[in-house]
């Protein structure tokens, strides 16, 4: 995991102290205009391609510095997200009871790559902003094989941050230590959410919403303010973070942003980026008072069956701190079986809360969580 790490470090490190001229810019605002996110392609003054970035601001203030965006796909030298052109872009709003947005989608086509493309959908609530890579299908991407995800997370300034440190690409969480964000360590894997004080601008946890087929998403620090993702390994090939077919799209990657900690408690982003129900009739969910452990997940199906006859209520599956593609797909998977049982069903030692209860309300959530704790001491 550490080597995996410095990898990436040595990857970024071309564009770390880049001086940048910005192009193609586009940008959409929350609805209260408070928080803007800014999309555009920048030169590394260090580099001979242009590279996909984006910035945050809030109440007009910097809050996420020039921050790289791209994927590393498998036998492709150039990353998805250098030596690309803005080709369209377009904007939308939505006004639904309890759900308000503005969003924007880009396209690009990368220049000398036989027609291969990526868009970036972004979202912009007034508590805070979330965006997200599509990949179409091209002749050049249509078995999809992503070895890694660079996104940047570049802050605008120091600050106190607050991280739940793992020994590797687990999902067990421990509870959060305080650090400067600028003095952690570069070999330490993130758990999210993952919190930064922006002194005097605001609060910022990064998170993700809408995990499906892909692997869960972990940050670690390169150097100064910038933090980076990086994947889950594919639990049958450690060289590979996702593979599929195109089209296709990651989950999206969230900024939750309030003035004060506390209030990033009463965010309901993370469950709004999420399709709506797709349980048509919900009057039979309700907490069961017991739950049946699942230790074989082969059969779900035959399981499940069995259950609903004997009158079981719900159901508890052990994700084995996994969050690898394989183990993501096996959650969507039960969550949907479980849901034409009528059970109710909950992931133990599962990934990061990624909203999967407004799709699957079925789901049961975890509410006492190491980042919920931590809140306690604000």
């Amino acid at each position: 995991m550490r080597r995996r790490i410095l990898t990436l470090v040595l990857l970024g490190l071309a564009a770390a102290s880049a001086v940048f001229a910005e192009t193609d810019t586009v940008s959409v605002a929350s609805p209260d205009g408070q928080l803007v996110f800014r999309l555009f392609i920048v030169s590394p003054k260090d580099s001979i391609l242009v590279r996909l970035a984006y910035s945050v601001t809030y109440h007009g203030k910097l809050l996420m510095d020039t921050s790289l965006l791209g994927i590393t796909l498998h036998d492709v030298d150039v990353l998805l997200g250098e030596t690309v052109g803005l080709v369209s872009s377009k904007e939308d709003s939505v006004d639904a009871p309890g759900n308000h947005y503005h969003s924007l989608i880009a396209q690009y086509l990368q220049n000398g790559s036989l027609g291969r493309r990526v868009t970036i959908e972004a979202r912009a609530y007034d508590d805070g902003v979330a965006f997200r890579y599509y990949i179409p299908r091209t002749s050049t991407v249509e078995d999809l094989q992503i070895e890694e995800e660079l996104t940047d997370f570049h802050f605008a300034q120091d600050g106190d941050a607050y991280s739940s440190v793992l020994s590797g690409y687990q999902s067990e969480k421990g509870e959060y230590s305080r650090t400067k964000l600028s003095g952690i360590k570069r070999s330490s894997l993130l758990a999210l959410p993952f919190l930064v004080e922006q002194p005097g601008v605001g609060w910022v946890a990064i998170t993700e919403a809408q995990i499906d087929n892909y692997p869960g998403m972990y940050v670690f620090h390169p150097e100064g303010t910038t933090m980076r993702t990086t994947l889950a390994p594919r639990f049958d090939d450690a060289a590979l973070a996702m593979h599929g077919m195109s089209p296709a799209e990651t989950p999206w990657r969230v900024l939750m942003v309030a003035s004060e900690p506390r209030k990033l408690l009463d965010s309901g982003i993370v469950e709004n980026l999420n399709p709506a129900s797709k349980i048509a009739d919900t009057s039979w969910i309700k907490q069961p008072k017991d739950l049946v452990s699942i230790a074989d997940s082969t059969d779900l199906d035959e399981q499940f069956a069995k259950l609903e006859r004997t009158g079981v209520a719900g159901v508890a599956i052990d994700l084995k701190n996994r969050s690898d593609q394989q183990m993501i797909e096996l959650r969507g998977r039960a969550a949907k079986m479980a849901a034409a049982h009528h059970l109710m069903v909950e992931f133990l030692n599962g990934p990061t809360l990624d909203g999967i209860e407004r799709t699957w309300p079925n789901v049961i959530l975890r509410e006492d969580t190491p980042f919920r704790r931590l809140f306690a001491g604000f």
